[in-house]
């Protein structure tokens, strides 16, 4: 687990310009009547949409969703999330638990692409972040995921979740100092957290020279939390007695 740019100048744009840009009359009569027919075809969709949400039944379907998640049957959790978000489109919270059962099935293009959606909505939405940060994780884009878990602190300080897997991102980017601080925030923000007392054990025992007794002291926090004993961190600790 632990384990500047510059704007182009193109000729094309100018060309673009030159040709929309530069004529009147029935060029620009045009594009008026162009841009009538767009803003009528939008309006018509937004329309289209609110005659067709429903948040009350949206509200049945999600619950009755999350419970299929509990359950590990995540194909039908991800039906009822589908349809959730039909029946009440654009729902932050619906975007984010439909990526979160996504991430779980393996469809990580799609999961970041509703966490994306989700984020346009509500920029400051600690959940996307933190979703969206372990996707890419997942995914092994270690700088990307960094950049979106430091998002999910700022926007939620006192999420120990958000802050172990801060930590376990810098550790990939080999950010040292910031992985340890991360990590020990997530253990006092939650000091039953044992996923955070596990990997602060094995950020310990990486050390040159490794910190023995404070790791030891973590994994057998981890261990009497319920984490299932590692054979290699095992071993370690056993030729360190």
């Amino acid at each position: 687990m632990m384990k500047t740019l510059q704007f182009a100048h193109s000729r094309e744009a100018h060309l673009f310009g030159a040709a929309f840009g530069s004529r009147s009359g029935g060029c620009h009569a045009a594009r008026m009547f162009c841009f009538y027919i767009l803003s009528l075809l939008l309006i018509t969709s937004l329309i289209a949409k609110e005659s067709t949400a429903n948040p009350e039944a949206a509200r049945a379907v999600a619950a009755e969703a999350a419970k299929k998640y509990t359950q590990q049957e995540l194909p039908e959790a991800e039906k009822g999330f589908q349809e959730a978000l039909r029946l009440d489109p654009n729902k932050v919270e619906y975007l984010n638990r439909l990526a979160s059962v996504k991430t779980r099935l393996g469809k990580s293009p799609e999961a970041e692409a509703l966490l994306k959606e989700s984020l346009q909505h509500q920029l400051e939405n600690p959940t996307a972040w933190l979703l969206l940060g372990m996707n890419q994780l997942e995914e092994h884009q270690n700088e990307k995921a960094f950049a979106s878990l430091v998002q999910a602190a700022l926007y939620d300080p006192k999420n120990a979740h958000a802050q172990n897997y801060l930590g376990i991102a810098a550790e990939r980017n080999h950010w040292n100092d910031i992985s340890e601080s991360s990590l020990r925030k997530a253990a006092e923000l939650d000091p039953n957290y044992a996923d955070a007392h596990f990997n602060l054990a094995v950020y310990y025992l990486q050390l040159t020279p490794p910190l023995i007794e404070v790791a030891r002291r973590h994994y057998q926090r981890a261990l009497d939390l319920g984490t299932p004993h590692d054979p290699k961190i095992d071993e370690i600790l056993k030729k360190k007695d």
